[in-house]
């Protein structure tokens, strides 16, 4: 029996899953490691990336051998935009600045004041530090003699490939997230590289996802102990794998995946841009197709500082998230006129404000820990409905929502999103939809299937997800609590710092 090794790299883990021929999950082997942050600087040690594939492909070709299953390929999905440079012989010159880093801020917004149309015209997405290129730039201005001495500056999905098969090779999907490439002809872009001035040279060499980029080396095989020669796939990005994971492969079907932000994703069939540049986009894993793309940065981390600030013992162990999400459940709708900007770490769709932070607001004697969990809830639920409202804008034939991931494994949140947006949605029966569009990525690549729709198709039945219907009374509580939201958001924004 052959199986397909997928590595599906997060913000807080990586894991490896050995998918079969039918597309069942046969094994699966995770590891953790942790970003660090000190001010506005977020990074990574590139070495626990590099023990963590190692460790993970060694435990899964193990497995494979004492069960008699071969490894017929490995397929790549990742976290976008962190940058890493190296030099020639792939080695790490510093850390990995990731997505969540927001020291190019103000480079950014120098972007967006002087270009920002033109940058959305050729991108697809404004100037955010979420992105690879403000990065580079700030890299390249902070850090003079590192870029300088950088053979390639590469994402992390990049680096994994190239630990494989020594080749420095990107996909359009993951390239997509970059702010260099041009959305519409899927190539770098030269004035896209000039406003950022960053040297061509620096760049990896663009390749389709869903399609085999090279293949393992000996090294690799000494290590981890899978076969010289395997083909390595490059899945794609993980949301748009997502995206890929969930079926949404015709226009008007849209996703919401939750993990560190939350992310409202649709297929189009033509790049899709929006006049007020609020939504992002991106190229599709799947052939031909574009990414829509309406984000918030807040979701999961946010939850999880809640639960550490209020959910824990007296050794400072925070409860599992079961504690939060039932005594939120006990918090009536509107959690008792608490308001809750979950932006900690900054607003995306439609604001793009680097500099909003989070609040609490209109508390009182009366609150209890279990409405401040609600209302973090319907905080973040609240940013979903509004960048659900922009889709609904750019693409009023919205014919589904299905959500998965994350915060989404809370019945009270969907409902609660499902409330907010005044829509039905559908929750995912398999969590695992990054993964499995990486391992759909695989099946197309290798010339198992004609088309992903295909590949789809042939996977095995998980049967109906969970639906949620909205509350009528609950809708219209929470369009007025909206409004008032945004007012308050509105008149913080009006104050804060943008020097």
């Amino acid at each position: 029996m052959s199986s397909i090794l997928v590595v599906d790299t997060g913000s807080s883990s990586m894991r490896g899953i050995l998918f079969d021929e039918r597309g069942n999950m046969c094994f699966t082997e995770q590891l953790q490691y942790s970003m660090r942050t000190e001010g506005d600087a977020a990074e990574y040690d590139p070495q626990d990336f590099q023990r963590c594939l190692m460790t993970i492909c060694h435990t899964c070709a193990d497995w494979a051998d004492e069960h008699g299953v071969s490894i017929e390929a490995i397929s790549f999905t990742s976290q976008r935009s962190s940058i890493l440079p190296v030099d020639r012989n792939g080695a790490p010159l510093g850390p990995i600045i990731t997505w969540y880093d927001k020291r190019s801020a103000m480079i950014c917004a120098d972007m967006n004041a002087h270009y920002g149309k033109r940058l959305y015209s050729l991108s697809g997405m404004k100037a955010t530090p979420v992105l690879s290129a403000p990065k580079i730039s700030w890299l390249k201005r902070t850090r003079p003699e590192i870029y300088q001495a950088a053979y390639k500056i590469i994402g992390i999905q990049d680096y994994l490939i190239f630990m494989c098969t020594g080749r420095f090779v990107t996909d359009t999907s993951l390239a997509s997230r970059t702010h260099l490439m041009n959305i519409k002809t899927r190539r770098w872009d030269e004035e896209l590289m000039a406003l950022y001035c960053v040297d061509p040279g620096k760049l990896a060499e663009l390749v389709p996802p869903c399609s085999i980029v090279g293949r393992t080396h000996a090294a690799f095989f000494k290590e981890t102990g899978i076969a010289e020669g395997t083909p390595v796939i490059a899945g794609g990005g993980d949301q748009q794998c997502s995206v890929l994971g969930q079926g949404l492969l015709k226009p008007g079907a849209v996703g919401l995946t939750c993990g560190s932000g939350a992310y409202l994703a649709a297929v189009v069939d033509e790049p899709l841009m929006d006049e007020q540049m609020r939504v992002n986009v991106n190229a599709a894993v799947s052939p031909g197709q574009w990414v829509i793309e309406a984000s918030t940065l807040s979701s999961g981390t946010v939850q999880d500082w809640l639960n550490r600030l209020l959910y824990t013992d007296v050794k400072n162990q925070s409860y599992p998230l079961e504690c939060l999400q039932s005594e939120a459940a006990a918090s009536p709708a509107g959690a008792k006129g608490l308001i809750m900007l979950p932006d900690l770490a900054g607003k995306g769709c439609p604001d793009w404000n680097d500099y909003a932070r989070g609040a609490f607001l209109n508390v009182s004697f009366a609150h209890t820990r279990g409405d401040f969990a609600r209302a973090m809830l319907e905080g973040l639920a609240a940013e979903i409905a509004e960048c659900y409202a922009v889709l609904h804008t750019l693409m009023p034939q919205i014919s589904t929502v299905s959500v998965t991931g994350g915060v989404t494994k809370s019945s009270l949140f969907n409902q609660i999103v499902s409330d907010m947006i005044d829509f039905s949605i559908k929750q995912c029966n398999n969590k695992e939809t990054t993964a499995i569009g990486a391992y759909l990525a695989a099946e197309f690549a290798l010339g198992k299937y004609s088309t992903l729709e295909a590949a789809f198709a042939a996977l095995p039945s998980t049967g109906e997800g969970l639906r949620y219907t909205p509350s009528r009374q609950a809708a219209d509580l929470y369009k007025e609590i909206n409004h008032t939201r945004r007012s308050i958001y509105d008149a913080l924004a009006a104050c804060q710092r943008k020097e």
